[in-house]
C-alpha cells in the first residue's frame, strides 16, 4: 500500500511542479498586456503562487521517499506534462497539436508501465551500506559533465540542448536517490534523519540540486532553448535512477515492462514536443533545477 501512497505523491508533485510553470507564464502574460479587467495584484498574486509552488519540489520527493524508494517518484514525473498540457490549453488558450495528444495518451501508457513495474520491489531502496558506490556514480557524473560542458562549446546548439537537459536531469535524479538513503538510513523512514552520516548525505543532496541549477543557468549562456533541454531534463530525470538501482542493489532489473515503460515515455515526450510547446519562454528555476520553463 506504501507505494501506491508515494505513486500518488510523484503524480501530485509532478503536476504541481509543472502547473507551477503554467500560473507564472500566465501572471507573465496579464502583466504584459494589461488591461481595465487585469489587476496588478491579482497578477503578481498568480505569478507568485506559481513561483511558490515551483519551489515545493525538494518537498515532494521528501515526502514520497518517506513511503517507497526514490524510483517510484522520479518514474512518475513526467506525468505533470499532463497537467500542463491541459492548463495551457483551457487556460492559456494555447493550440495542442494532435501529435501532442497523442503524445500525452503515450506518456500516460508509459508511466503506468513504470510504476506497475516498481510494485514487486516495493520499498526497496539504497542504503548506507551502498554509499560509496552512488557517491561514485555522483562524482562521475559532475566530472564527465564539466568535462563535456567544456569539450561541447563549439558543438551544435541542439547537441549542448540535449547534453545540458540530460546532465541537470541526472544530477536532480542522483539529489534524489541521496535524499532516499539518508531519509530511510534508520530503521524506519523520516522526513530529516538526527545527527550523523544520514545527514550530512541530505545536506549534501541539495549541492547536486544546485548543481542542476547551475548546469540549466550555463546553458542559457549558451542560448540552449529551455524547450528542448526541458523534454532531455524529464527523461534524464525518470531514467537514471532506474539504471543506477539496476547496477547498485541485487536482485533489481530492468524488466520487460519498465523497459517499455520507457521506451513508451520517450515516445510521449518527443510527440508533445513535437508540437508547440506550451509555457516555453519565460524562465524561473526551482530549488532543485527541475525543469525551469514557464
Amino acid at each position: 500500500m506504501d507505494i501506491v501512497f508515494a505513486i500518488i505523491i510523484g503524480i501530485t508533485g509532478s503536476s504541481i511542479v509543472h502547473l507551477s510553470k503554467g500560473l507564472m507564464k500566465l501572471g507573465i502574460q496579464r502583466s504584459r498586456v494589461p488591461d481595465v479587467h487585469t489587476h496588478t495584484g491579482k497578477t503578481r498574486t498568480i505569478y507568485l503562487t506559481g513561483v511558490v509552488l515551483n519551489f515545493s519540489a525538494p518537498v515532494w520527493i521528501m515526502v514520497a521517499n518517506l513511503f517507497a524508494s526514490p524510483v517510484v517518484y522520479s518514474s512518475m514525473y513526467a506525468s505533470g506534462l499532463l497537467a500542463l498540457l491541459v492548463f495551457s490549453r483551457f487556460v492559456l488558450h494555447e493550440h495542442l497539436h494532435p501529435r501532442q495528444i497523442v503524445g500525452a495518451i503515450v506518456t500516460v501508457c508509459g508511466t503506468a508501465a513504470l510504476g506497475m513495474a516498481e510494485f514487486r520491489y516495493g520499498s526497496l531502496s539504497l542504503t548506507l551500506a551502498q554509499i560509496n558506490p552512488l557517491l561514485v556514480t555522483v562524482a562521475a557524473w559532475v566530472l564527465g559533465g564539466f568535462l563535456i560542458a567544456v569539450l561541447s562549446r563549439n558543438a551544435r546548439v541542439t547537441v549542448q540542448e540535449l547534453f545540458f537537459g540530460l546532465a541537470a536531469g541526472g544530477f536532480a535524479a542522483l539529489d534524489a536517490l541521496l535524499k532516499g538513503v539518508a531519509q530511510r538510513s534508520g530503521t524506519t523512514a523520516s522526513f530529516i534523519p538526527g545527527p550523523g552520516p544520514a545527514l550530512v548525505i541530505l545536506a549534501g543532496s541539495f549541492l547536486v540540486a544546485g548543481l542542476a541549477f547551475a548546469f540549466i543557468q550555463w546553458s542559457y549562456l549558451r542560448h540552449c532553448r529551455a524547450s528542448i533541454m526541458g523534454i532531455a531534463y524529464d527523461m534524464s530525470f525518470v531514467a537514471l535512477p532506474i539504471l543506477t538501482y539496476s547496477m547498485l542493489i541485487p536482485g533489481y532489473r530492468l524488466s520487460l515492462l519498465s523497459g517499455g515503460g520507457l521506451i513508451l515515455l520517450g515516445i510521449g515526450v518527443v510527440l508533445i514536443a513535437s508540437g508547440p510547446l506550451p509555457a516555453a519562454v519565460p524562465v524561473v528555476p526551482d530549488t532543485a533545477g527541475r525543469s525551469i520553463q514557464v
